[in-house]
């Protein structure tokens, strides 16, 4: 799966040190409705009223005029080497044959960065490639591998049943009655942001397995990809005439991933090892290639102390970009620096002990600023990637599993 990390590569952060961006915070839910959004309007992103190639050249202004010391994410350090990566890579795909034309919400200077980013590194030297041309080249390559797929050329779109992606994102439903049992089964939601305004994105993992249950979590998946693309990055990244000097210089490109693993014990490890499993090989194939740089950072919370060894242990076998950008811990007290403490009591001390013991409030959450898919008359919670899931497994099953699917762990 893609690289999530935005920390400069000679980082490997072991601990959580709060950032001085001002946060975005969430608006006020009002409780006494139920399930709907009252989240602002996203950012407009038709191509007709914003002008992309001015937008890209006032990041790279804001982000060249930085300090050095300054220049702490990827983004940044890439803009700043490569200031005329955007402004190519946005002059070659306009001249490049796509199976689609690339959608407003694609056009969006984060969404090119994606796609650099995830060529900026050359993994199997293990190091960063210094020709733009490349870069661009394999950034090029990666954008038509995805519009073909989008178009609906692909093997997935017989089993998801929906003919491309447009029609999934807007027409996809779900039987209530297995909603539900997904909702239970595998939690997930969106929470407003950090206190580095990212997006929070909270799952307690799941102690059980379900093989029926697993392309409809995929289809999950996705359709929170597309959520986090065509509204949540717009919200995060104003266009270039409402947003701040500070936004233009620390574009956002993903979320903040907490992996609740409280459920978790050495007892239902064969079960969690298979919905991992299942989720990997859907991962790997659609959501890492598809959708690269979906997140900011992953912590990895409530695992006690014996699944925290296992999981340093697994970690020295991972991909470096996997091992700088999660962090795990045996409590939660690490979220106190992380969240703010207007955030669902989950991420208080003590916590749920399962998702069965949320409060109303809590369930209503993930609608939270728009952040829960609302498709075909259908709620489709939201998701979140799996990479690092698989490293808990490590201590019981060997160093097979993940050397056999070697990734870079993906919030997304």
């Amino acid at each position: 799966m893609e690289p999530i990390d935005e920390t400069p590569e000679n980082t490997l952060p072991t601990e959580v040190t709060a950032t001085q961006s001002p946060a975005v915070k969430p608006e006020e839910e009002d409780t006494s409705i139920p399930v709907t959004t009252n989240a602002p309007p996203p950012a407009s992103s038709s191509s007709s009223e914003i002008d992309y190639i001015a937008w890209d050249a006032a990041i790279v202004a804001a982000i060249t005029s930085l300090p050095e010391a300054d220049l702490k994410s990827r983004s940044q350090q890439f803009v700043s080497k490569h200031p005329t990566a955007l402004s190519t890579f946005r002059s070659t795909l306009s001249s490049t044959p796509l199976a689609i034309p690339l959608a407003p919400f694609q056009q969006h200077p984060t969404y090119l960065l994606r796609f650099l980013l995830a060529e900026w590194r050359d993994e199997e030297l293990k190091q960063f490639r210094t020709d733009l041309s490349l870069i661009i080249s394999k950034s090029l390559e990666r954008v038509i591998a995805t519009q073909k797929w989008r178009s609906g050329d692909d093997e997935c779109w017989k089993l998801f049943q929906h003919k491309d992606m447009d029609d999934l994102y807007a027409n996809f439903t779900h039987p209530e009655e297995k909603e539900e049992f997904i909702h239970k089964w595998f939690f997930q939601g969106f929470y407003g942001v950090d206190k580095s305004g990212h997006p929070v994105h909270y799952e307690l993992l799941p102690s059980s397995y379900h093989e029926e249950y697993m392309t409809p979590l995929i289809i999950r998946r996705i359709l929170n990809n597309e959520k986090t693309l065509r509204e949540r990055v717009l919200r995060y990244n104003p266009p270039l005439g409402s947003a701040t000097q500070e936004q233009l210089s620390n574009p956002k490109l993903g979320v903040t991933w907490i992996l609740d693993a409280r459920k978790i014990s050495m007892w239902v490890v064969p079960q969690v090892y298979k919905t991992m499993t299942g989720m990997i090989s859907y991962s790997n194939k659609y959501t890492s290639a598809h959708y690269p740089e979906q997140g900011y950072r992953a912590y990895v919370v409530n695992l006690g102390s014996v699944l925290v060894s296992l999981y340093n242990v697994a970690m020295k076998i991972m991909p470096a970009q996997t091992q700088r950008t999660t962090n795990c811990y045996g409590g939660r007290d690490v979220l106190d620096e992380v969240v703010d403490g207007d955030l669902p009591g989950m991420f208080g001390k003590g916590g749920h002990k399962n998702v069965e013991g949320l409060s109303a409030d809590e369930k209503r959450r993930q609608w939270e600023m728009g952040d829960a898919v609302m498709v075909g008359g259908s709620r489709v919670f939201s998701d979140r990637g799996t990479g690092l899931k698989a490293t808990l497994l490590q201590g019981i099953h060997g160093r097979k599993f993940l050397q056999k699917h070697s990734f870079v762990f993906s919030i997304s």
